[in-house]
């Protein structure tokens, strides 16, 4: 009997975390598409509590885990062990200085000095959805987390996880570079970057509740994705290189070979 496969993007039911899934079915280069059960994301695993979760967790039989989140992140919420899958932590956003940025409580007055120190250079008040929207700009560039994550992808360390937090951001922007590395265009990326929205619904509507114009704008961005982050983001890329090609070649050495190589290796 012929199993019916996914719809690319679809959610994975889970009883403790909502948008988990796998970038399995998408389209990509020379009218392929991504292989199933190879490439997934999510968020914090230790919401993932009950039975039923942890049997569909190692039913994926990954091979490894990568860990976007700060160490603070982790040490209020650490990953639990999987059967059978190597993990690594390594931080997908970071301060001026290069240390991470840690959303957990204890990075509060940090981020704060942060931003007090981005608005003195600028010389005037910038709000914050400004100061994140020029912090999401600049992650595909020089970021250890995503020189990992593809490092991984072309050892051919999958079944793979990647998460943050919330699956949202710090993931999302992975899923997209990894999406446009197998030759998925623009619309589909963002397409698949803005999901969050879709299974994050409740949430961010429970957030949005009697807010100003103002704040929901930003609140979006909190508790799901904003459109224009996530775009801003990937079109820097094109902002600093003719194409998403020559990106990956200089970022990460992906050349004509070595792309071919990890399309073919993802792609069916």
């Amino acid at each position: 009997m012929q199993t019916t496969k996914p719809v690319p993007g679809a959610e994975i039911p889970l009883e403790g975390a909502v948008n988990f899934r796998e970038l399995g079915g998408y389209p990509a280069a020379e009218g392929r598409r991504v292989r199933h059960g190879l490439l997934y994301r999510g968020g914090n695993l230790d919401a993932l509590q009950s039975p039923a979760d942890h049997a569909v967790l190692e039913s994926w039989h990954l091979a490894e885990i990568l860990d976007l989140r700060s160490e603070g992140e982790w040490q209020k919420h650490p990953d639990p062990m999987v059967p059978g899958a190597q993990y690594r932590r390594v931080c997908a956003m970071r301060m001026a200085d290069g240390s991470e940025m840690d959303f957990s409580s204890t990075g509060i007055e940090r981020l704060a000095a942060e931003k007090a120190a981005f608005e003195k250079a600028a010389g005037h008040p910038v709000h914050d959805y400004d100061w994140f929207s020029v912090l999401y700009r600049q992650m595909p560039f020089g970021n250890p987390a995503y020189h990992a994550l593809f490092a991984l992808l072309e050892q051919h360390r999958a079944p793979l996880l990647f998460h943050c937090t919330c699956g949202k951001d710090r993931t999302g922007i992975a899923a997209m570079l990894i999406l446009l590395a197998l030759g998925a265009t623009r619309q589909t990326a963002l397409q698949d970057y803005l999901l969050t929205n879709v299974y994050r619904r409740e949430i961010i509507e429970a957030s949005l509740r009697g807010k100003s114009p103002e704040e929901r704008r930003l609140l979006l961005s909190v508790e799901g994705v904003d459109e224009a982050m996530g775009a801003g983001a990937i079109d820097e890329i094109l902002v600093r290189y003719p194409s998403y090609e020559a990106y990956l070649r200089e970022e990460y050495g992906l050349d004509a070979a070595r792309l071919a190589a990890l399309r073919n290796f993802y792609l069916e």
